[in-house]
């Protein structure tokens, strides 16, 4: 029964922590709006991500790059998949750096918006 109840109480709180940043409020008049503890939001905060930060141990791969001048206008010569968090990209044959860079940027950007 805790463990549903713990289940529960995080969906909630994902869903709290997104529409939080979705409204563009801060934390203190998202609570206020809501009727929410402005400690419990922190707290239940820390816990989500302490949960996607397990979920992401393990994952990192380390890669070697070429430096920075090479990349810009390398190319990457085969199909790659890359998954990050819940996001997953396949790339084409020779798919151009600059873009796989950047779109490897909003990935990250995006798992961090939705983890918080």
């Amino acid at each position: 029964m805790l463990h549903c109840t713990r289940q529960y109480r995080l969906q909630q709180w994902r869903r709290y922590l997104k529409e939080r940043a979705d409204s563009n409020l801060t934390v203190k008049s998202f609570c206020e709006k809501y009727g929410l503890n402005v400690k419990s939001y922190y707290y239940w905060q820390k816990i989500i991500r302490n949960e996607a930060a397990k979920s992401l141990t393990g994952t990192i791969v380390p890669v070697n790059i070429p430096d920075a001048g090479s990349l810009k206008s390398a190319a990457v010569p085969a199909k790659i998949t890359i998954r990050y968090g819940n996001f997953c990209l396949e790339t084409q044959d020779n798919i151009n750096s600059q873009y796989l860079e950047e779109t490897l940027a909003l990935f990250i950007k995006m798992e961090q918006k939705y983890a918080r």
